[in-house]
């Protein structure tokens, strides 16, 4: 049976159809840095023969709430979101995970992401208070690629890395 992975980057349309850009650092956004990484973790899972729905390609025009029916609609296996931490935060990944078997998922993008980019993590963290990984029915991860502001260069630099680290990470997990 062909595994189902529902791969969405963070914020972009609200519920209320609003744009919504995430954290800012100047003139940068959470959105705008991560749909780059979003794009080609998409095209390499892709690429490895695993099925994906994403709304990556179409501007990021769903709300998370309309991207978890969706998952669960169509029963994904995985759903993964794809987020950078606001500009006060420190330096590093930071996978957040609330099921044992999310905390694998996790941990397996966190190796892989660090080894393709270099870049240092804060650590795997449990979090029971957030929408996209208490609805979601299959395995979910909200990926923190690291911060807006010290870790802009990477995120501009080295975005194709990080997509080749999250899709590693999630193919050596399935």
């Amino acid at each position: 049976m062909r595994k189902l992975v529902a791969l969405n980057c963070g914020h972009g349309t609200m519920t209320n159809g609003k744009w919504d850009s995430g954290c800012t650092y100047g003139n940068f956004t959470e959105a705008g840095m991560m749909l780059p990484i979003t794009e080609s973790a998409v095209r390499y899972l892709r690429g490895s023969g695993v099925k994906v729905q994403t709304d990556a390609f179409t501007g990021n025009n769903r709300n998370m709430v309309a991207d978890v029916c969706l998952a669960n609609r169509t029963g994904a296996d995985i759903y993964v979101s794809i987020h950078c931490d606001y500009e006060k935060a420190p330096s590093g990944t930071i996978p957040l995970y609330v099921s044992g078997q999310g905390k694998k998922l996790a941990a397996k993008m966190n190796k892989y992401v660090r080894k393709y980019t270099g870049i240092k993590t804060r650590g795997l963290c449990k979090r029971n208070d957030l929408y996209e990984l208490n609805a979601t029915g299959g395995v979910a991860c909200i990926f923190e690629c690291g911060s807006i502001k010290y870790d802009l260069k990477k995120f501009k630099n080295d975005y194709d890395n990080f997509g080749k680290g999250i899709a590693r990470g999630i193919c050596s997990y399935l």
